[in-house]
């Protein structure tokens, strides 16, 4: 049985059992308990436990846009394939046709299984650095936050096939800074990160062919402006060369952080009565 609640306190004997299992930890919750304790003061997220036979087999919380059509697993602690059955069954059944994401622990075999019955796409697993010490390359660092003059080709040369597009991240601006290097007029990369967190995070770094060293350049600029908050960045575990240039300008790796993403969009409506 899925319940909606607001208060998980009273669960904290099933949760902490959990997340200090190295199968069933979740990411989100190892690096922010707040993540699961005050989701239900979050705009937007939801808390649901699962039960059976009167007994908790699983405590979950989502974040849901419906204007959007977009769902996404912020914590899940739960060894059960019914209960991941039930709670994402759950989930579809209100929100048909809704984008599907989530971020857990790579070592959970059970959601994957339940994953993969959803023909959900997988990335490749990442893990977390954070900021430790500052990195500057002062005066001569040839990055700056993006102005209106760049702001068509910031669109043009930006990834498209992500959530946080640049059309998503310019309409957002008092959630994030973005980073750019020019040369001779033309914009050669470009960095995203939110701005105004405790730790922000960095969400995309990119150099074109040929111009990788301003990539330095733009970490730093980002240092600089993010001050004495946090920050942070997810990047592929097998990915020796960005996980290198990280730890050059500061960055170390967080404990337990491991993660693996997976999407897929639900069943419309229309589809369900068979009209399309």
């Amino acid at each position: 049985m899925i319940t909606e609640i607001n208060n998980p306190k009273q669960y904290d004997a099933f949760i902490n059992g959990l997340s200090c299992n190295p199968d069933f930890s979740d990411p989100h919750f190892a690096y922010d308990p707040d993540n699961l304790y005050l989701a239900a003061k979050e705009k937007d997220h939801h808390l649901y436990i699962s039960e059976d036979n009167g007994h908790i087999d699983g405590i979950f919380v989502w974040l849901i846009i419906p204007e959007e059509k977009y769902v996404e697993l912020i914590v899940g602690l739960s060894r059960s394939k019914e209960a991941w059955t039930a709670m994402i069954g759950h989930i579809e059944a209100a929100n048909p046709g809704a984008q599907m994401d989530f971020v857990f622990n790579p070592g959970n075999a059970v959601l994957t299984e339940v994953l993969k019955t959803r023909n959900a796409e997988f990335e490749k697993p990442q893990k977390k650095l954070r900021v430790v010490r500052d990195v500057s390359c002062g005066s001569a660092c040839r990055a700056a936050e993006l102005s209106a003059e760049y702001e068509k080709q910031y669109t043009d040369l930006h990834e498209k096939d992500t959530y946080w597009t640049a059309e998503r991240v310019l309409a957002a601006r008092d959630h994030f800074r973005v980073i750019a290097a020019v040369e001779k007029g033309e914009l050669v990369g470009y960095l995203d990160v939110t701005s105004n967190y405790d730790e922000n995070e960095i969400y995309d770094l990119y150099a074109k062919a040929g111009y990788e060293e301003y990539r330095k350049d733009m970490l730093a600029r980002a240092l600089q402006l993010n001050g004495a908050r946090g920050l942070m960045v997810q990047v592929d575990i097998d990915d020796a060369s960005e996980i290198g240039l990280y730890e050059e300008m500061g960055f170390e790796t967080v404990k337990g952080s491991e993660s693996i993403y997976a999407t897929y969009r639900t069943v419309s409506n229309a589809k369900k009565k068979g009209t399309i």
